[in-house]
């Protein structure tokens, strides 16, 4: 069992910047290793596959795709997908809202406009959040976090390949795994790993949504950037 250190802001600012630096030094070394391994195995690169809904919004809804990737998406997948590791009381009453309140964005999609339904989300969630605190009593949830912080690391292998599955349908409407698509999916899987790595160490949500952040927020800059370049 992996004992969890209480890491002051200045430790954890520290972690946090490793932790960026270290998903960085991942893709860079990910991509050119793919590079050199496509010149032998062509269908690991796939120009066909793009994230259209991603792409659309990024020319016809910039701000809508900067508060959904890198404001929603870090707070909302990091609480989907990391606070099953070594789950404290509050992480799994943060787990249960987190999904619940995703699916209501699911379903509602087209309903009305996308600002209403992040706020109806928001509400949601924090509304099931302080229920949940009433309905279900600590005690109750006692064994639940014993055995999750047990396998902790198992826990985080199995959220992390589930985070970076669900980033296929960035690509494709319904589910698909190819050679494609696992190598564009491989990165999310590795950022999943690393964020579930700072959850055990910190103890706290705070930090891989902080690290998400960072992650999302260049990757979008870069991209706003070369967009607006590209279009003056």
């Amino acid at each position: 069992m992996i004992a969890t250190k209480t890491y002051t802001t200045k430790e954890g600012s520290k972690l946090l910047v490793k932790s960026y630096l270290l998903v960085w030094a991942f893709y860079f070394a990910f991509f050119m290793v793919l590079s050199i391994l496509s010149k032998w195995f062509p269908e690991l690169i796939n120009n066909e596959y793009k994230q259209e809904r991603l792409l659309e919004m990024l020319n016809n809804q910039p701000i809508q795709l900067i508060i959904s990737a890198v404001i929603i998406a870090p707070i909302f997948e990091e609480i989907m997908f990391r606070s099953l590791i070594k789950p404290s009381y509050e992480d799994l009453l943060l787990f249960i809202s987190g999904w619940i309140s995703f699916l209501f964005m699911g379903f509602s999609e087209g309903l009305t406009d996308w600002y209403i339904r992040l706020l109806i989300m928001f509400s949601i969630f924090i509304g099931i959040y302080y229920l949940l605190q009433f309905l279900v009593p600590k005690k109750v949830l006692v064994g639940v976090q014993k055995f999750l912080g047990k396998y902790a690391l198992v826990v985080l292998v199995i959220t992390s390949v589930i985070f970076g599955m669900a980033h296929i349908y960035n690509y494709v409407e319904s589910f698909l795994i190819n050679a494609a698509l696992f190598a564009m999916i491989v990165p999310r899987i590795v950022l999943g790993g690393i964020a579930g790595w700072l959850k055990i160490k910190t103890g706290v949500l705070i930090w891989p949504i902080l690290l998400h952040f960072l992650n999302n927020a260049f990757v979008v800059g870069v991209m706003l950037v070369v967009t607006y370049t590209l279009s003056n």
